[in-house]
């Protein structure tokens, strides 16, 4: 009798995998990267970076799509005693804003690395002042851009 039981339990463990339904996705052809962050709508939900392929064309797919590059960054730096800065991004821009109330003895330094020796250059762009908010507008370049405020 136990031998029957033995047998069936087998019967019905192999037999298992052959009534279970996937989804029709696939990843084919990929580079699993490290980083990333959550990526979700209604539907469906990624977390963490799958599939980042190498720079290259994008890929579009019915409504999906993948573009091809590498992680970029814009960050601010805070200078201990300097106003507040703050970097938004906005399409392939950069938005950078700060306090202009004791805001007017700094300037608007950038670099690509904070890793010394760091080599800080004052941003040539246009600031725009509308007598609260300090405001300039550059392209959101690939890579880091750092940006600080800094007395000369």
């Amino acid at each position: 009798m136990k031998t029957w039981r033995w047998f069936l339990a087998l019967l019905v463990f192999a037999t298992l995998p052959s009534i279970v339904f996937g989804q029709s996705f696939a990843i084919s052809n990929s580079v699993i990267a490290g980083g990333g962050g959550a990526s979700t709508n209604a539907s469906y939900s990624v977390t963490g970076t799958i599939g980042q392929p190498d720079a290259g064309a994008r890929m579009i797919g019915g409504s999906f799509a993948v573009e091809g590059g590498f992680w970029s960054a814009a960050i601010a730096v805070q200078t201990p005693g300097a106003p507040f800065l703050s970097v938004t991004r906005s399409g392939a821009n950069l938005i950078i804003t700060w306090p202009s109330a004791g805001s007017a003895s700094y300037n608007l330094e950038q670099t690509s690395t904070v890793v010394a020796p760091a080599s800080w250059a004052t941003s040539g762009a246009t600031v725009s002042d509308d007598g609260t908010t300090r405001t300039v507008t550059v392209p959101a370049a690939p890579g880091y851009q750092f940006f600080r405020l800094k007395k000369p």
